[in-house]
Parts: structure tokens; sequence; C-alpha cells
């Protein structure tokens, strides 16, 4: 009920925040568009806004640092317990961030604000009806996944995102929280699409129901195993170029990250991404923009230099605006590199003597390939691209892509992109004055929700691990995710980095006895 109640809110809410963010892009094409023939007017006025969309960003990241970046981490973040904000004030900022990076052709998405945002929705319907920490986090979850699926209009993708990467487990609880609200929250979605369709304007921008990301790339179905064998053997090269892509794209983001974080000043460190997108727009217009676009106005006759002229500018202006810490989701660019790189090996392929009618096959490859091996979640990725194309004519060759570049891309050691910048932001949270290693020693009382459960479905705080479990008839067991917990079972619980009073309210949430509750003594250090 409560999923389904954040489901409704974040439908409406992100649907109008979506409306809201193709305005703005329509709006930053144009006058870039518009510079081409007015010439120093219209760069006096991308230079003035340049300036101001600048000068607000850093205002509204000194007043809610946790607006930075593309929301998703923030979300997970939130979902596992690791992260507190203040919802209403974040998801606000979240959103006049990513306007405001959209309204200069920043080329970031509008989908990692939209998690962020829902994941935000869930959290303040739980605080506002004064629900236990774990219904809280589930109802996190579930506003995220209602995120990305109204965003991308792929209830599956969000379900699979939020088991596969917000909590990288699966169980009944966190699949439950993300279907309850992700299916009310496209149906909502999709009736203010279909309302504010009737507006000529809105309905050109794409504003419409049943709108997809990627309407213009068609799948085509195999005319026999020759064709099909032979794109399953490009689809290996797909994950393997996409895996060295996607390693260099993560590097480079964390050591973008790294280095702009050394700037003390917001505008400082946003200057350059703005100026660069600016140049770069000015320019180059069709490398601006989160990159639907610029991959719907390219294909496989497109020259081959201009093909690598785009595909290397975005490459460095998302790099940038992602380093530098501007307001905006990284979903779309990912698919923008993805499709630019499958649309250089479709090109090729094409002059090898495949038939051009499967080149949107090939592309799709590139894009399922190069957002594994950048997330690694291999899973979520198969998922999206059946939902993007309604198609299951690549499957097969998709999977084959997406699993080489998994595999190719852990073997270069390059940590997935959302991971690394959840931990990020975990570091730079404020820790309790008295937070310290506890185990705490607690009784399962006959009310709690802990009984009948297995260890792996409760959503235990990130810091905790059961390390111990002892029957009521005196039996000690090695407990693992698969042990089931009963009423007065005693469970030993390890803490790390927590303050007293905080673990005694978690205790008191899942109705835990406590017995004995000791600071944690490290034997080898006294020693």
């Amino acid at each position: 009920m409560y999923g389904c109640i954040v489901g409704i809110i974040s439908g409406g809410a992100i649907a109008l925040f979506l409306t809201s963010a193709k305005v703005v892009c329509a709006f930053a094409f144009s006058l870039y568009a518009q510079a081409e023939i007015d010439g120093a007017v219209t760069i006096a006025c991308v230079a003035f806004l340049v300036l101001t969309a600048c000068l607000l960003t850093s205002v509204l990241q000194t007043l809610c640092p946790s607006c930075k970046g593309s929301g998703i981490p923030l979300a997970e973040g939130c979902a596992r317990g690791m992260l507190r904000v203040k919802w209403l004030r974040t998801a606000a900022a979240l959103i006049a961030g990513s306007l405001l990076s959209f309204a200069c052709g920043m080329p970031l998405g509008s989908e990692g604000p939209s998690i962020g945002v829902g994941g935000l929705i869930g959290d303040g319907v739980g605080k506002a009806t004064k629900q236990s920490d774990e219904l809280r986090r589930y109802l996190i979850t579930g506003g995220a996944s209602a995120g990305l699926a109204v965003a991308f209009n792929a209830p599956l993708t969000g379900v699979t995102l939020a088991l596969e990467e917000t909590h990288r487990r699966f169980s009944p609880g966190i699949l439950l929280a993300a279907f309850s609200a992700a299916v009310p929250a496209v149906l909502v979605a999709q009736l203010i699409f279909w309302g504010l369709g009737h507006n000529a304007y809105l309905y050109a921008l794409g504003i419409r129901e049943g709108f997809t990301v990627l309407p213009h790339l068609i799948q085509t179905q195999y005319d026999g195993a020759g064709i099909l064998f032979s794109v399953c053997g490009v689809a290996a090269l797909c994950g393997i170029a996409c895996a060295a892509l996607a390693a260099a794209f993560n590097r480079s983001v964390f050591a973008l990250g790294k280095l702009f974080g050394k700037i003390k000043s917001p505008a400082l460190r946003l200057m350059p991404a703005f100026v660069l997108t600016a140049v770069c727009g000015l320019t180059f217009s069709i490398s601006a923009g989160s990159g639907e676009s610029s991959l719907a106005s390219v294909s496989v006759s497109s020259g081959a230099w201009l093909l690598l002229a785009l595909l290397a500018t975005r490459f460095v202006l998302t790099v940038t605006a992602s380093g530098s810490g501007a307001t905006g989701g990284l979903f779309l660019p990912m698919i923008a590199i993805g499709g630019l790189i499958g649309t250089l090996i479709a090109k090729a392929c094409i002059a090898c003597g495949l038939p051009s009618a499967y080149s949107g096959n090939i592309i799709l490859l590139c894009i399922a390939a190069f957002f594994a091996a950048t997330v690694r979640a291999p899973i979520s990725a198969i998922v999206m691209t059946l939902e993007l194309t309604a198609s299951f004519a690549n499957v097969l060759p998709c999977a084959i892509a997406v699993a080489v570049a998994t595999a190719a891309c852990a073997v270069t050691r390059s940590a997935p992109l959302y991971e690394r910048m959840m931990e990020d932001l975990h570091s730079r949270a404020p820790r309790p004055s008295d937070a310290a290693d506890i185990t705490a020693v607690c009784i399962v009382a006959e009310s709690s929700t802990l009984c009948g459960k297995r260890i792996r479905d409760v959503l235990w705080p990130y810091n905790w691990l059961v390390t111990g479990l002892v029957r009521a008839d005196g039996t000690d067991i090695v407990p693992d995710g698969e042990t089931f917990m009963r009423a007065s079972d005693k469970l030993t619980i390890r803490a790390e980095n927590v303050s007293p009073a905080e673990l005694r309210e978690r205790l008191d949430e899942f109705k835990l006895d406590e017995t004995v509750v000791r600071p944690l003594i490290d034997t080898r250090r006294n020693q």
C-alpha cells in the first residue's frame, strides 16, 4: 500500500519534471542553433546564461551539497541506510540544479535526477507516516525504481535496477517494494503525458503516452542462422570495445572528480564544465544535450570522422561535467556514447558485407554492452534494451555482448561507476562524535518482524553483521543468509561505526530485547 502511494506521487512529480526538462533542453538547442545566424548577439546571451547558471548551481550546491552529481548514488546510499538527507530540500535542489544544467546544453540526462527524486519522495512518505527505518528504506527503493520506470517508460528496468544495482542482492521485499511503486508510477505518468500531449508544442517535443527513449532504433529479425552467428561474433567484439572505453570512462570520471574536488569554491569547480559545454555547443551544436538528439541525427551513412569527433566530444564533455559535480544524470549520456560506438562498428560491418538493415541491431549491442560495463549491471542492461525497443530479435547477441563487456571490465578492475560514487558520498558524510564498533547480544521477541524470516531477507543496516545465533533450546548455530530466525533466538550482532543511541533505536524497531551491548574489542591490538 505504501509502495503504491510512493509510486503515485513519484509518477506525477517526475512526469512534470521530465516535461520541464524537455522544454528547457529545446530552449538550449534553439539558442545554439540561433548562434549560427545571429552570431555575436546570441554568443553574448549564451555567455550570460552560462555564467548565471553556474553561479546559481554553486549556490544550490552550497546550500544542499547532496544535490551534486547524478542523483542515483544518493538514492542508493539512502536505500542502503548509508546516507541521510533532508528529502524535500534535496529533491527541490536536484530538480532546480538539473534544469540549470539542461538550459546550458550540459551533456547530462534527466533519468538520474528522476531516480534521486523518486527515492527522496519514498523517504518523505516514510518519514511523514513515521515508518521504521527498514520500511522507509524499502520505500526509498520503490521510489527510485519508479523514477527510472517513468523516465524510460520501462517498469521492468526500474525493478531489475533496484535488485541488481541499488541493493546488489535479490529478496522478496525489495522485489515487492520496486514493483508496487514502479507500476502505478508509470500508469500515472502516462496519463499525465497523454493529457499534456494534446498541446502541439509538447507533442512535438516527445511528450506523449507510450514514448520511448530510442524510437529510431529499429531492430531487424535475423534472416537465417548465418547472419545470426555472424552478429554473435560481432557482439563479442562490441563487448571488448565497449569494455575498454567504459573502463576509460569510469577512470576519467573518478580522476576528474578527485581533481575538481581540490577546488574549494563551488563556482570555480563548476565553471570549466559550463564553459566547455558552451564552447562546444557554439562550435559543434550536435554535441549539446544528453545525447538522444545527437544519436538520432547521425547514422551509418554519416562520415566516420564526424562520428569519431562526436564520440570524442561527448566523452570529454560528459566526464568533465560529471567530474565537476554538475547536477544531472549519466544514463542517457552513456546510452549516447554506447550508441556512437555502435554506429562506428556498424559502419565497419556494413563495409565488410553485413546488410545495412542490421545496423540498428549492432548499435543496440554497444548501448547494452557499454552500460553493463560501466555500471556492472548486466541483467538490467539486457532488460533495458528489450523494453526500449519492444523487440526480442536481438536477445542472444545482446547477452553475448553484455557478458563479454562485463567480464572484460572486471578483468581491468574498473570500479562500478555508481558504486564508487556512492562510496565517495558516504566518505564525506558526517559521523556521530560517539561512533564506535559495538557488539550487541539480543533476544528476538515474539512480536519481532524478524520471526520466520531468513537473515538475507531482512534489510539490515549497512554496517550490521549477524555473527552468532543461539536457539531457545541452546543449539549454537553459525548463521548464514539462509538461516531462519525464530522467537526467543539469541542473536549476536556486530555493528561498526555506530553511536550507541542509534544502535538501540534500530534494535527497538526490530523488536530485539537487548541483553548485552559492549564495545567491540580487538584482541590482536591488545596483544
